[in-house]
């Protein structure tokens, strides 16, 4: 296996909000990565309740500075610094839905840009105390251990060149892209499988003979803020001395995650890692009172049981049914404690050998897809010039029928008796590293009459099959491996000279084909997906000769055309707008739809008052990302949205408009390779 390179971190606090404040499941085009770069190219930093700017204290930045944040146009700047009270950072967040279960949504958030500047000040002041609080209970398995010092690079997907004259394999590698996991370094698993896999897991089963899974109903859900103090301090200790409390650092990261939830106590925001880690200080107290509490009543830990938390999944071995009955109920009472609960419906019980489903069918789709390769014949045709050494050389056949693979891993997932959403990423990996090596073979092979054809048709074949899994459960990990799968194809098929053009669009009408069908399906659902947002900038790179028509693309946004006027019942969010201007850029065939898209756009500002349209991190995102908009003129959209939020300044106008090239969407230097390498490397959880 070859090493994964690294490279060092120096420290930056501003980079939490390129790993910690984000959910992984955003579009393509969507990132941090350019807010970031402003954050640092202005020195711009809370400080006490203040936001200063340490350079580049321009009057363009600082009126940027007060529309990103939400500050108060009236609001003076005094001595670079303007002010930022406390009690005024409340905001309301972007949510936004994503396929969880069959006909049912989970819904995430991106927090204001306000808000994410507060967490890397907490982050900052508090990281020691975070790894301190992570570090109670025995029983978690995915915790912060320390920060992190190293990024880390993959074999980019990105292929520029792929063969050259002699049939060589040219791997480019790319590192342009620093991408950043998370701000925190975790122990002991990033990812459950791993822990499946793990000596621990292996050492457990030799030693108890039953394995008995649990977790939280609804856990983020559920959390009520006011508990993170309880569990670093004591409920009664916090009410007795509530004003003391309020400057500890559970009341801290309590009033962080109400003001960016609009000061809501119930329930935590979904999707970004921050979330997960307070989630994780209050379980650690509910471990540590469990562990307690059995002992207590005679159960010793690693003698009697071993219990293994994973973020709110349980997992605990054992031999006898009255120490399992004990730790339930033992868990069931503390969670209550915190207002939480257990998830009876989602209990499972193994015995020896302890063996998951999602095991063997991981077992027996790994044999499966092994199927899938060249049948290589090696042999010696004439010699080098020295008249001895043999030039050997290389014969491949490849054969793949889609019909056969489905039937089987069918047949599996039935077998197993799990569902296609438990094994879906682990078989989309399974089959790039295989595409990857058919694309290898192929360029090291003799090139014979039937070779171009063959490696074709394996091609369409594998489509056939990749798109069949796709459809039974598109969720946002799957659509990006999707993606990664289809960027290997077209990249190989769009090298110069190499494949015959009728072949080649064989293969890219396939691929539009099982897209325009995966956007016709999704189309009557409420909430436009961000997995089907990915598809559509799949779609950008197969070429002009593969465009969606104005009304396919309409009626994907549910869109309604009668003949002369577009229309719309549902209100598009901001991942819709942006992605669909970026999809449409500046063709003339989108024209109509365009100009209603940005009509519906700016009635979104007008439909709500300023106090709240300097809350709402929806409209913020969407104001920075459409000022930048560079594909069409739309001067005149952007200077209004700039008048909505009271700078009526055309001078001044002009400068935030012609500020900086992207905010969060990025419109000018997007590369698709890139950014599914930089997505890839994001995913831990």
């Amino acid at each position: 296996m070859k090493k994964r390179k690294k490279k060092y971190i120096k420290y930056k606090k501003e980079r939490v909000i390129l790993s910690d404040v984000l959910p992984f499941e955003v579009p393509i085009t969507f990132s941090n990565r350019h807010f970031y770069d402003f954050l640092l190219s202005c020195k711009i930093e809370i400080e006490g309740e203040k936001i200063a700017i340490g350079k580049n204290n321009t009057p363009t930045n600082q009126e940027i500075v007060k529309l990103l944040f939400g500050i108060n146009k009236e609001k003076p700047f005094t001595d670079s610094k303007v002010n930022f009270d406390e009690d005024k950072r409340d905001a309301i967040p972007f949510g936004y839905k994503i396929v969880h279960k069959e006909n049912d949504f989970r819904e995430l958030t991106i927090i204001h840009p306000k808000n994410q500047l507060a967490v890397i000040d907490f982050y900052d002041t508090y990281r020691d105390l975070i790894l301190y609080y992570s570090n109670k209970s025995q029983f978690s398995i995915r915790r912060p251990h320390r920060i992190a010092k190293y990024t880390y690079f993959k074999d980019r997907l990105h292929i520029e060149k792929l063969a050259e004259a002699n049939d060589e394999i040219v791997e480019q590698n790319d590192l342009e892209y620093e991408n950043l996991k998370t701000f925190f370094v975790y122990k002991k698993y990033s990812n459950i499988h791993k822990f499946y896999e793990s000596y621990q897991y292996h050492r457990c089963e030799k030693k108890f003979n039953y394995l008995f899974k649990f977790d939280i109903s609804k856990c983020f859900d559920s959390i009520y803020t006011h508990s993170i103090s309880w569990a670093l301090l004591d409920k009664e200790v916090v009410k007795k001395y509530l004003a003391d409390s309020k400057q500890t650092f559970g009341y801290r990261f309590d009033t962080l995650m109400q003001k960016l939830n609009y000061n809501e106590t119930n329930g935590i925001v979904i999707g970004p890692e921050f979330s997960r880690i307070f989630a994780e200080l209050i379980l650690q107290e509910i471990d540590d009172r469990a562990k307690q509490e059995l002992k207590l009543a005679g159960l010793h830990y690693k003698r009697d049981y071993e219990i293994f938390r994973y973020v709110d999944d349980y997992f605990v071995f054992y031999n006898d049914e009255a120490a399992k009955d004990k730790i339930l109920s033992t868990f069931r009472l503390g969670l209550r404690d915190f207002k939480l609960s257990l998830n009876d419906s989602k209990t499972i019980q193994y015995k020896k050998p302890i063996i998951t489903e999602i095991t063997i069918a991981k077992q027996k789709i790994n044999d499966l897809l092994n199927t899938i390769s060249y049948k290589i014949d090696e042999f010696e045709e004439d010699f080098e010039e020295d008249g001895i050494t043999p030039i050997k050389k290389k014969k491949g056949k490849i054969y793949i029928d889609s019909n056969s693979l489905i039937t089987k891993f069918k047949t599996i997932i039935f077998e197993a008796k799990i569902d296609y959403k438990d094994i879906l990423n682990y078989t989309f990996a399974i089959i790039e590293r295989k595409l990857n090596s058919l694309v290898k073979n192929y360029f090291k092979i003799i090139d014979e009459k039937n070779t171009e054809k063959d490696f074709t048709n394996a091609l369409l074949e594998l489509l056939d099959f990749v798109f069949f899994l796709y459809s039974v459960s598109p969720r946002v990990n799957t659509t990006i491996k999707l993606c990664r799968i289809l960027r290997i194809v077209t990249a190989t098929l769009n090298l110069k000279g190499e494949f015959n053009i009728d072949f080649k669009h064989l293969v890219f009408k396939k691929i539009y084909d099982n897209i325009v069908f995966t956007l016709h399906k999704n189309k009557t659902v409420k909430h436009t997906q961000v997995e089907t947002l990915y598809l559509l900038i799949a779609l950008g790179e197969l070429g002009n000769k593969y465009w969606l028509t104005e009304d396919v693309l309409a009626s994907y946004l549910r869109i309604e055309n009668n003949g002369t006027d577009f229309y719309s019942e549902t209100e598009l969010n901001y991942f819709s707008i942006v992605v669909s201007l970026f999809y449409m850029k500046d063709k003339v065939r989108f024209k109509r739809l365009r100009e209603f898209i940005l009509q519906r756009l700016v009635e979104k500002f007008e439909n709500v008052d300023y106090g709240y349209r300097i809350k709402k991190a929806e409209l913020i995102l969407l104001l920075f990302d459409i000022i930048a908009y560079p594909f069409v003129n739309i001067d005149a959209i952007k200077r209004k949205l700039l008048t909505l939020y009271k700078i009526e300044d055309v001078g001044l106008q002009t400068n935030i408009i012609n500020a900086r090239n992207n905010w969060f969407t990025n419109w000018s230097e997007f590369d698709f390779g890139k950014a599914l390498d930089a997505k890839q490397s994001q995913e831990v959880y």
